[in-house]
């Protein structure tokens, strides 16, 4: 390698990730793990987003200088405004690269960045189901703005090529990653549910919205309680489905058994006290929780949707389903619980698939290889000699 080169495989990045807010969900804490990662490699990271949240304590405390732009929250829509305080930011702090997160965020960069010398790299999270036929051309749009378009999952990278018309070699898939859990501990997470030691819980950690699916979750467990009335269900998040939600849970009898406990910045916590993990979502991307839950040695029921089949095998480390089918997602969970041994093995099997497959560290070389490759930089010597073949170029859905 030329002198010239490795300077430029080591020296540090000005970076602008770019998110809606900071509000929690699985692509905020997706972009907190991220810029987080790549200041603790020595590169100087800005978060610019539209509302702070939630989540922003945990991106100052590692070091990531966060930069809300608006006093109002922009999701799903164009912000002209939005755009234009980007644009400043840019002109003003010569970032040598933009990476944009989430449908407003990567619309805004795409408009703040033409003229401009600023690469945009751009990470898709979902399948992105909600889209209007103009939120479509929109985003087409912004794709064709990009020097690059990360994926989550294969299956998200098919519907970009296929349905989207991005170049093959124009999209990388890089799956989403989590830091080891911490030791899980045979007492239960403070802030539960007083509800009997012995009495299995069973939870989905999620945004209430539509195409989480948490209506099918509420009908399975209707369902399980006529088999096994000693069972706990917790709904931890929160989002406009709410009130709705717990309307359904008196229409069906079982309020005494459902626990909503709304947003909750220990979330992870209490995902490892849970007995079995449910993703009942209708559409997803990589869902972090999965991982999480995969961390602590948690067992998954999931539906079978987005880029969740890459992170659980069936039968391997969980259990997947249909989606939108209550019976099927109930009868899945109470094959767990009627068989202690299949949880423990399915849970010690994720432990050590999340270990192998899902390490954050790794997740974030990949980010940095593609912005060095998208800078025209030398990538990393495990990205040369093998990701080449790998999230640069992968090949097969």
């Amino acid at each position: 390698m030329e002198i010239e080169e490795a300077h430029l495989l080591f020296r540090p990045m000005r970076l602008l990730l770019v998110a809606d807010s900071l509000d929690v969900g699985g692509a905020e804490r997706h972009v907190v793990e991220l810029t987080s990662g790549l200041v603790r490699q020595g590169h100087s990271v800005t978060l610019a987003c539209s509302v702070q949240g939630a989540l922003t304590p945990l991106a100052e405390q590692a070091g990531v200088q966060v930069q809300p732009l608006l006093g109002r929250l922009v999701k799903r829509r164009l912000s002209l405004r939005y755009a234009w305080q980007l644009a400043r930011l840019i002109r003003r702090d010569r970032f040598d690269l933009v990476h944009a997160h989430l449908f407003a965020s990567a619309l805004a960069s795409a408009y703040a960045t033409l003229g401009t010398d600023t690469p945009l790299v751009i990470t898709e999270h979902s399948q992105a189901t909600w889209r209007s036929r103009s939120a479509c051309r929109y985003s087409q749009w912004s794709y064709s703005q990009a020097k690059h378009i990360i994926a989550v999952s294969r299956e998200i990278k098919w519907r970009l090529v296929e349905q989207d018309g991005i170049p093959y070699d124009r999209v990388s898939v890089i799956m989403n990653a989590v830091s080891p859990a911490p030791d899980r501990s045979k007492t239960r997470a403070p802030g539960l549910p007083d509800v009997p030691q012995e009495s299995p819980l069973v939870g989905v950690v999620t945004r209430l919205q539509p195409e989480k699916g948490v209506v099918y979750f509420l009908e399975a467990a209707a369902s399980i309680l006529r088999h096994l009335p000693q069972v706990h269900f917790l709904i931890i998040g929160n989002g406009p489905l709410g009130r709705t939600l717990r309307m359904y849970v008196g229409q069906l009898g079982i309020q005494e058994h459902v626990h909503f406990l709304g947003f909750r910045l220990d979330a992870r916590a209490l995902v490892g006290s849970l007995d079995v993990l449910v993703v009942p979502s209708l559409s997803e991307g990589t869902p972090l929780v999965t991982l999480e839950a995969m961390a602590a040695g948690v067992p998954v029921v999931a539906s079978a949707v987005g880029g969740i089949p890459e992170q659980i095998r069936h039968e391997g480390e969980g259990l997947l389903v249909p989606p939108g089918n209550a019976q099927a997602l109930g009868e899945a969970i109470l094959r767990l619980l009627h068989h202690p041994t299949l949880m423990q093995r399915l849970g010690q099997a994720g432990q050590q698939r999340a270990a192998a497959q899902f390490r954050l560290e790794t997740m974030v070389q990949q980010t940095e290889d593609i912005y060095r490759a998208t800078l025209g930089w030398p990538t990393s010597i495990a990205i040369e000699s093998e990701a080449l073949d790998g999230p640069l170029t992968e090949k097969g859905r």
